[in-house]
């Protein structure tokens, strides 16, 4: 199957990969990197240092309690806390994408909080070259107390700002690098005990730090526990409903162009739910011709195709072989051009990644009547499981078993594909170099 449009980028990687040994994972930031790597600069080590509400200038006492809170040494609170905090942009069921031109070697973005956990909007890097965490904006900060949570309303699903309400993000966000955008398919009108989701995209840009939004969709249904792919052949974030909250969609959103209304983008035709009862929590990625999208249901412990030259069709289950995991929820798809195979990865499944390696062949009928080969990408010993390790050394409570796009590729010159792996706030960030597929 021939590398076209699935990526393009062509960076160097950072320099300390080069010298890496391949299949096993280390760590690159923290108090104590692997790789012989020095700490880097206190404020930039752990995603929670980037935390706004620490920042006494973004973060003044609201009340006399927190006041008397600081005095005594407690940690910061905020108007946008919620129920759980910052730490929630990573346990309360959220995401990440790999952004490849923002910094020198790609930087991991990570967005989200959600429901009642947390209401504030910021976003954070972590840079690949400097192996710096920071904070790119502040979010809406502005607002008191009942700007925020059950009963502050938005019905364009932003803040006053122009940033989203953060959603739980699931699997709803992904990476454009032509127009450098984070794009963010479903969208919040109000947080809380009784979350209000909504069909708006959201779309951040990494050149000039601004958010924008597209239309409202009227029919489409994307609330919880959905999943989506970016198709840059199309122009397409194809985005897939999981099944609660009524759930009812499997559609595309192009964010080109601007409408009349001050929203960008519009929506494909909308395609009824295709994995009714069976849609939470699964991934799917495109693959590197544009033709088909690959399906991870979890439910079923299967593969399926969704064929986009006819994408009102049902999805069609694979033939598989090979060294095949037992499938999991909330797990990453991805895809490399470096190893020509889609990259799969589950928290549960430990520190193993394996390659789903497609058939050599270009038409729907020989994609489906082939087998799909599973291997092991890392097959060496591990002496370090991030997942453990991180979930043992984290302070808060932590969601194991969340991957999402918390896990990502990144292909660079040299013929160098790289797993990046976002845990907790509180512990490092994991990467692994992956050694070529073989069936």
């Amino acid at each position: 199957m021939p590398v076209s449009l699935i990526l393009d980028h062509d960076i160097e990687p950072p320099y300390w990969v080069e010298d890496m040994p391949e299949g096993v994972w280390f760590r690159i930031s923290g108090n104590e990197p692997d790789l012989g790597l020095m700490p880097t600069p206190p404020g930039t080590r752990y995603l929670e240092e980037t935390d706004p509400a620490r920042d006494s200038s973004i973060n003044p006492p609201f009340s006399v309690r927190e006041k008397l809170r600081r005095m005594l040494g407690r940690k910061s609170l905020s108007p946008w806390h919620g129920r759980v905090g910052f730490s929630a942009i990573t346990e309360a069921w959220n995401s990440a994408v790999f952004a490849h031109r923002y910094g020198d070697c790609g930087s991991m973005i990570i967005f989200g909080g959600g429901h009642a956990n947390y209401y504030g909007s910021d976003v954070h890097a972590f840079d690949l070259a400097t192996r710096q965490w920071s904070r790119v904006t502040d979010g809406y900060t502005g607002g008191g107390v009942h700007s925020y949570g059950e009963g502050a309303v938005y019905p364009s699903a932003t803040y006053p700002d122009g940033s989203p309400l953060p959603p739980h993000t699931y699997d709803y966000l992904q990476y454009d690098p032509a127009g450098n955008d984070v794009l963010l398919l479903k969208g919040q009108t109000e947080l809380g005990e009784h979350v209000k989701a909504i069909a708006i995209p959201h779309l951040f840009n990494l050149d000039n730090l601004r958010w924008r939004h597209g239309p409202r969709h009227q029919d489409a249904i994307l609330n919880s526990a959905g999943f989506t792919t970016w198709d840059p052949n199309r122009r397409i974030l194809w985005g897939h409903s999981g099944d609660d909250g009524g759930g009812n969609s499997f559609l595309g959103y192009n964010p080109d162009g601007e409408n009349k209304d001050g929203t960008f983008g519009s929506w494909s035709e909308r395609y009824d739910n295709k994995f009714q009862g069976e849609a939470n929590h699964n991934c799917m990625q495109m693959d590197c011709a544009g033709n088909v999208i690959l399906v991870v249901n979890h439910d079923r412990n299967a593969l399926f195709a969704i064929n986009l030259q006819n994408p009102e069709h049902r999805p069609v289950e694979l033939r598989e072989s090979g060294e095949k995991p037992q499938l999991s929820a909330y797990a990453a798809l991805e895809y490399s051009t470096v190893l020509q195979c889609f990259v799969y990865y589950s928290a549960n499944g430990g520190p193993d990644i394996y390659a789903i390696t497609a058939p050599l062949r270009e038409q729907w009928a020989e994609l489906l009547g082939d087998s799909w080969v599973w291997s092991r990408l890392n097959a060496g010993h591990h002496e370090l499981d991030p997942i453990s390790e991180a979930a043992a050394q984290s302070h808060y409570a932590v969601n194991r078993s969340h991957t999402f796009g918390r896990f990502r590729v990144a292909d660079y010159r040299g013929s160098i594909a790289l797993a990046i792996l976002v845990r907790h706030v509180d512990t490092p960030v994991y990467v692994a170099k992956l050694t070529e597929a073989t069936s």
